[in-house]
């Protein structure tokens, strides 16, 4: 016998026994038309608060569950992503050494990549596609979406790719997290997702009253330049001080020219693009001297240099394998204010534009400090050291006034040859305060204007309190319910009363709807999240906001579970709140990453 119909066989043996099982013990309860085995991982107290609220819920629409496995990532990633491979050419059940459903959450850039995650030949081992979910009309849409150059084309496609997600279900998406931050009231201009995500536009800020705004961090300042950031916090006070071709525009977040006049992208000619990046003859550094293509050149060359050590190392030479990649248009002739360097992709990357979010130094001041001194000098402090102020010498709208790496406060003031819209600050500061209590005193004392959201605090901190408010910021994150779609009941629908693929569906719609996703957010995130649709967050560019969460209803949920064969009988009535389900308190919520799609720890 076919080793894959000996294994359903089993399992339908199984799932008989579950049932009977269950009901003898439920029967003037419920009627328990499958049982199904939870994994979750144990890293998150509110992520363990919504599966134990599932654990409850599930059996309402007749599913039973048979166990529930709270661990750690090690034994998660065995029966998921990381699935040997050794008993079966699949990821079986989670009685077979897999798993049925999975929680589970993705941090994302705010660009949206899709890629990897659900197309057919993304399959784990292959990629993250441990959902086994395959859709050839996915696939073709996704090669499309992976192939558009054009911006306002492709954002059309992404929302086609989000329909059938969201239609599908490979994953249940339960909600999208938020991020509070402390604001002094009256500070306009804030883009609040560009500063979560530190992407910030400072030269929109303003504190209309003394045109000055104090940003508090939780930690030290430890990186010293933009080829030896990784922090979120250091990347707060360098973002406004280098220049880049392109940056994202407020409100919309897609890429708009600053350093840059213009960007072209070619047709695709031999699986390859170019892109010609035309330099504003305006730019200029903070001691008046041009922006050069010379300057654009060597910024990436030397990202692209082992021994500076970046970390977008890796990109670059991906799509730049050779300095050759990158020239000056023109030859030396054409190094001039205003002229153009040619970028020869080594393949098709259609978020081409995020490759010119690239910081640019200038090459006059730098170059002769390496041949002197070495490498060494980018681990120099600001105005320290042999590099002294030469490598965050600005482009950018502000620059460095002051930096001290004792007390981790960096004073920002306009670059006085900043050739775009007129900066409105007269001075920035970013600066370290230890801990949440002392920030949010702080801010009620009027010390600092902007606290950030990794002090992780809460509603409460900002109610009732005058002159300050608490901002929700949307995360490009997720949680969710992973699907085995090669589950017999909820992913193939073989061992559905009606057999089929449909019915399998109908199953992950009930599971869809019994997710009571605004409770998850009021009584377990405390206010910290929205209702989610899809694995595409709502903070991400191309997010299609048409899109409804599916409605929390335990009677439409039994409905497609009836549409699916099965006869589940519940006289039960919806509760509003989650009190007498979950009997666990937790002290407090951990933080739930951003930046790159991840696996939440």
């Amino acid at each position: 016998m076919n080793k894959r119909i000996m294994t359903l066989a089993i399992i339908a043996i199984f799932s008989v026994s579950i049932v009977m099982g269950v009901t003898t013990a439920q029967q003037t309860e419920i009627n328990i038309a499958f049982s199904i085995n939870l994994l979750s991982p144990n890293t998150s107290p509110a992520r363990n608060q919504w599966s134990l609220l599932m654990e409850q819920t599930l059996p309402k629409i007749g599913i039973g569950i048979t166990f529930h496995e709270s661990t750690g990532w090690g034994n998660i990633a065995p029966r998921t992503w990381s699935y040997p491979f050794l008993d079966y050419d699949y990821i079986p059940t989670y009685s077979e050494g897999g798993y049925d459903l999975l929680f589970v959450g993705w941090s994302w850039p705010l660009d949206l990549n899709l890629q990897a995650l659900y197309e057919t030949t993304a399959i784990t081992p292959n990629g993250d596609n441990h959902y086994q979910y395959s859709n050839p009309a996915y696939d073709t849409l996704l090669e499309d979406y992976m192939a558009e150059l054009d911006t306002t084309q492709r954002l059309s496609l992404a929302k086609d790719l989000q329909e059938i997600i969201y239609e599908d279900l490979p994953g249940i998406a339960l909600v999208y997290p938020r991020s509070l931050f402390g604001f002094k009231e009256g500070l306009v201009g804030i883009d609040d997702l560009l500063l979560a995500s530190t992407n910030h536009r400072a030269e929109f800020w303003d504190d209309p009253d003394d045109h000055i705004i104090k940003y508090a961090i939780p930690a030290d300042l430890r990186e010293p330049n933009v080829y030896q950031a990784e922090s979120f916090y250091d990347w707060q006070w360098m973002y406004p001080v280098y220049g880049c071709p392109l940056k994202r525009a407020q409100d919309s977040h897609i890429w708009e020219p600053e350093i840059a006049s213009a960007i072209e992208v070619s047709t695709v000619i031999d699986d390859k693009i170019n892109v010609t990046v035309t330099l504003d003859s305006l730019a200029k550094f903070s001691d008046d001297s041009d922006v050069l293509p010379e300057d654009l050149k060597y910024s990436y060359e030397l990202h692209m240099t082992p021994a500076v050590g970046s970390s977008n190392y890796g990109t670059l030479t991906y799509w730049f394998p050779t300095n050759s990649s990158i020239s000056i248009v023109g030859g030396s002739g054409g190094n001039v204010a205003g002229g153009q360097v040619l970028f020869e992709f080594s393949g098709v990357f259609n978020l081409w534009e995020s490759i010119f979010n690239t910081q640019i130094i200038d090459k006059s001041e730098v170059q002769p400090l390496i041949s002197a001194h070495g490498y060494g000098i980018f681990n120099d402090v600001p105005g320290t050291g042999n590099a002294q102020w030469s490598l965050v010498k600005s482009c950018g709208p502000f620059m460095v006034e002051s930096y001290d790496s004792i007390n981790s406060v960096v004073k920002l003031v306009p670059n006085p040859y900043w050739h775009g819209e007129p900066v409105k600050l007269t001075e920035w500061y970013l600066t370290f305060i230890a801990g949440k209590d002392a920030a949010v005193a702080a801010l009620l004392a009027d010390e600092i204007d902007l606290m950030d959201a990794q002090y992780f605090p809460v509603l409460a901190d900002f109610e009732n309190q005058a002159g300050i408010e608490g901002v929700l910021v949307k995360d490009p994150s997720h949680q969710e319910m992973s699907i085995n779609m090669l589950h017999p009941v909820m992913g193939t629908g073989e061992l559905t009363p009606v057999g089929t693929a449909e019915a399998a569906k109908y199953v992950r719609k009930a599971i869809s709807h019994a997710v009571p996703r605004q409770t998850i957010v009021d009584e377990i995130l405390e206010g910290l999240g929205a209702p989610a649709t899809t694995a595409v967050p709502d903070s991400v560019v191309g997010y299609d906001d048409t899109l409804e969460p599916y409605a929390y209803d335990l009677n439409l949920a039994i409905d497609y579970m009836e549409n699916a064969g099965f006869t589940v009988e519940v006289p039960y009535t919806s509760p509003t709140g989650i009190a007498g389900l979950i009997f666990i308190s937790f002290l407090g919520l951990a933080a739930i990453e951003s930046m790159r799609r991840l696996r939440s720890k």
